[in-house]
C-alpha cells in the first residue's frame, strides 16, 4: 500500500461514489447529451423551415440546461476524479497507466465539448435570425464531441468489470474494446437520449404556451424519439448483460434488492418490467399529443429513469466484488499477485502499508488491527455505530474465535467479499480490533480483550 488509506466514516466509500456519480450520470447524458441534442434538433428544424415554434422550445431551454451542465455537471465530473483518487487510488493509478491516451484524448474532446456549447449559447440571439445553419452547424458540432467523449469513457468503465484475457495478455486492444465495450456504448447513448426527450416531453406538456398543434407536433416528435431510445435501450441492455459473466450476473438482484428482497425471485424482474410499462406509456401518449397524459405520466417517468439508472451503476459496480479489476485486482485496491505473495510465505501485511494512523490514543496491537480494518474491510464496512453497513452489527453475538475463523474464510461467505489479505498473526489482530470496536457499540455483552500470544508476534 503505497498511498494512504482513507474511508468515509458513516456513510461508506461506496454510497459517497454512488451519490455523486448518479448525479453526474444523469447530467452528462441526459442533459448534455440527450437534452441538448433535442434542443439542437428543434433548432435545427426551424432552420429548416418546418416552423418558428421549435426554435422557441429550444431557446426557452438552452439556458437552464447549459447552467446545469456546466455547474453542477462540471462540479460532479471533477467530484469523481476527487472522490475515487483519495479513496481508491491504487486502482485510479492502474487506470491510467493502461489507459492514459484514451482519457487524454477524452479530456480534450471534453474541452471541445464546452468550448462549443458556450459558443452556441452565446451566439445563439445573433445566428438564430440571419445564420441559422450556422448555429445549428455549432449545436451539431457539440453533439458529435460529447458522444465521442461518452464512447472513449465506455472503453474505460467496461474493462472494469469485462477485462477479458487483459489480465494474462496485458494487451491494449483487449482491454479496451472488451466484450462490454460496444453494447454499453448504445445503452448510454440510448438512455441519455431518452431521458433528454422525456425531460423535454415534461417541459413541452406543462410550460409550452404556443397553440395545440404546435404543441401536438412536438409531443410526437419528442415522445417517438424517447419511444424509440427506450426500445434501444433495452435491446442494448440484453446484450451487455449477456455478456457479463454468469459467476458476476448472479449477484444482481443482491446488489440491487438486498439481502431480504432478494430472496423474493420475482420481485426486480416484476419491477423492471412495470418500470418499463409506464416508460413505454409515455412514450405513446406523447405521440398521441395528449397534454394531460403527458404531464401525468412523465414525472413518474423520470423517476423511474433515474432509478433504472441508479440500478445499472449499482449492479456494474457490486457484480465485480470482491474485485475492483477483475483478474488483477481486489476491492481494497490489494493486486492478486501481492495477496498470493504474502500467501505464500504468511508474511506480514503491516510492513507493506506506507501510512498507518496512529493517533496516539490507541494501544498498538488496536492500532495495527484498525489499519487492518482499514486496509481489508472499510471499502465496503463502515466501523462507527450508525454507519451504513456497520461492520459491529455484522459481526453481533459472535466470540473471538469466530470472528478469527470467519475472517480466514470471507470469500467463502459471500462470493464479492475480499479475502483477508496478511499473516495468521494479523488476522487475530484486525478480529481482535473487531471484537473489541463491537464490544463497545454495544452488538457484543464482554468486552474481555483477547489478543492473544500470536498478536504480540507482530512486530
Amino acid at each position: 500500500m503505497i498511498f494512504p488509506i482513507l474511508h468515509i466514516p458513516g456513510l461508506g466509500d461506496g454510497m459517497t461514489i454512488a451519490l455523486d456519480a448518479v448525479l453526474h450520470v444523469i447530467i452528462s447524458h441526459g442533459l448534455a447529451i440527450g437534452l441538448m441534442t433535442m434542443i439542437i434538433l428543434f433548432q435545427t428544424l426551424t432552420w429548416m423551415g418546418k416552423g418558428e415554434h421549435w426554435a422557441k422550445i429550444s431557446r426557452s431551454l438552452l439556458g437552464p440546461t447549459v447552467v446545469v451542465i456546466t455547474s453542477v455537471g462540471a462540479v460532479t465530473g471533477v467530484g469523481i476524479w476527487f472522490i475515487t483518487s483519495i479513496l481508491a487510488p491504487e486502482g485510479i493509478g492502474s487506470l491510467i497507466h493502461l489507459f492514459f491516451w484514451p482519457w487524454f484524448i477524452e479530456w480534450g474532446a471534453f474541452t471541445s465539448e464546452v468550448i462549443l456549447l458556450l459558443i452556441y449559447y452565446y451566439l445563439w440571439d445573433r445566428l438564430a435570425e440571419k445564420q441559422p445553419g450556422k448555429l445549428a452547424a455549432l449545436g451539431w458540432g457539440y453533439v458529435v464531441m460529447a458522444v465521442f467523449s461518452a464512447i472513449l469513457i465506455s472503453g474505460i468503465l467496461g474493462f472494469m468489470l469485462t477485462p477479458d484475457g487483459w489480465p494474462w495478455g496485458q494487451d491494449f486492444d483487449q482491454a479496451y474494446f472488451n466484450p462490454t465495450f460496444a453494447p454499453q456504448v448504445f445503452l448510454r447513448m440510448a438512455a441519455g437520449l431518452a431521458i433528454g426527450s422525456l425531460l423535454l416531453t415534461a417541459w413541452i406538456a406543462w410550460r409550452f404556451k404556443g397553440t395545440a398543434q404546435e404543441r401536438g407536433s412536438a409531443l410526437r416528435l419528442s415522445g417517438g424519439v424517447f419511444l424509440a431510445c427506450v426500445a434501444v435501450a433495452g435491446v442494448s441492455a440484453w446484450v451487455y448483460f449477456s455478456r457479463v459473466p454468469m459467476t458476476y450476473l448472479t449477484h444482481w438482484k443482491f446488489a440491487v434488492a438486498t439481502s431480504y428482497m432478494s430472496q423474493l425471485p420475482d420481485f426486480l424482474p416484476t419491477l423492471n418490467a412495470v418500470a418499463v410499462g409506464v416508460l413505454c406509456l409515455a412514450g405513446l401518449v406523447a405521440i398521441l399529443r395528449s397534454r394531460t397524459a403527458s404531464r401525468i405520466l412523465c414525472i413518474p417517468a423520470l423517476l423511474l429513469c433515474v432509478f433504472m439508472v441508479m440500478e445499472f451503476e449499482r449492479i456494474r459496480e457490486f457484480v465485480r466484488g470482491p474485485y475492483l479489476l477483475p483478474g488483477y485486482m481486489y476491492a481494497n485496491q490489494v493486486p492478486l499477485v501481492e495477496k498470493l505473495a504474502l500467501d505464500e510465505k504468511n508474511e506480514n501485511f503491516l510492513p507493506r502499508m506506507r501510512w498507518v494512523n496512529d493517533n496516539g490514543k490507541l494501544p498498538p496491537d488496536m492500532v495495527a488491527g484498525q489499519a487492518l480494518f482499514a486496509a481489508n474491510c472499510g471499502v465496503c464496512h463502515t466501523n462507527v455505530k450508525g454507519g451504513l453497513n456497520n461492520i459491529g452489527i455484522r459481526v453481533a453475538g459472535r466470540t473471538l474465535d469466530s470472528l478469527n475463523a470467519i475472517i480466514d474464510i470471507t470469500e467463502n461467505l459471500g462470493p464479492f467479499m475480499t479475502p483477508f489479505t496478511g499473516s495468521e498473526s494479523e488476522r487475530l489482530l484486525l478480529a481482535n480490533y473487531i471484537y473489541m470496536l463491537a464490544a463497545e457499540q454495544g452488538y457484543i455483552k464482554t468486552q474481555q480483550a483477547h489478543t492473544g500470544r500470536a498478536a504480540g508476534e507482530v512486530k
